[in-house]
């Protein structure tokens, strides 16, 4: 693994468990081995490394998402894989929440201008990517046509985020258990049963 990549790596799982605020560049360095010009040689700045864990933290979700939507036939499936996900995380210590808005919850204001538009650009991404796999169930007659495929993802990635927020802030299962009720509900409201 070269110097970058030990960079990145590390600096992914720091980000990831601790946020970025959170997480110095000497920590990174240390956990590493390597001096601080090897960071700035390959990233340029900790912000640097900001974007780059966004990015790697993107493509390694987005892979995850498109994967799912291809493999399953209906809303409910993908739903019940996505908590089945998030809990078998939990289980295994693995799950710190939203990467992103872990990352964008403790950003200063600065910080926040800086990343702002990267963050937007993410979550308009997996809005279309939730969007392009409502419009295909409703091409194949499992999504109700009157509603929106763009507020059925909205709703959905709300539904996720509001409770792995409200799962972060107190390590309880009521949350999760909230996430699974709610998505049940959407699906109802919006499934066609066959």
């Amino acid at each position: 693994m070269t110097g970058k990549d030990t960079i990145l790596s590390t600096s992914m799982e720091l980000f990831y468990r601790n946020g970025y605020t959170n997480t110095g560049v000497a920590e990174i360095l240390k956990s590493c081995n390597l001096s601080k010009p090897s960071l700035y040689h390959h990233f340029g700045s900790k912000t640097g490394l900001g974007f780059a864990y966004l990015e790697v933290m993107q493509k390694e979700l987005f892979s995850r998402i498109q994967t799912w939507v291809q493999k399953r036939n209906s809303l409910q499936e993908y739903l019940d894989k996505w908590l089945q996900h998030i809990k078998r995380s939990i289980k295994q210590g693995t799950f710190y929440g939203c990467p992103f808005a872990s990352f964008s919850y403790q950003l200063s204001q600065k910080d926040m201008q800086i990343f702002s538009p990267k963050m937007q650009q993410i979550m308009q991404d997996w809005l279309d990517i939730l969007t392009s796999f409502i419009k295909k169930l409703q091409v194949n007659g499992l999504v109700r046509h009157d509603c929106t495929a763009k507020d059925i993802a909205f709703d959905m990635l709300s539904i996720y985020q509001g409770n792995v927020t409200l799962w972060k802030l107190t390590q309880s299962k009521t949350p999760i258990q909230a996430m699974e009720r709610q998505f049940q509900n959407l699906n109802q409201k919006v499934s066609i049963i066959l």
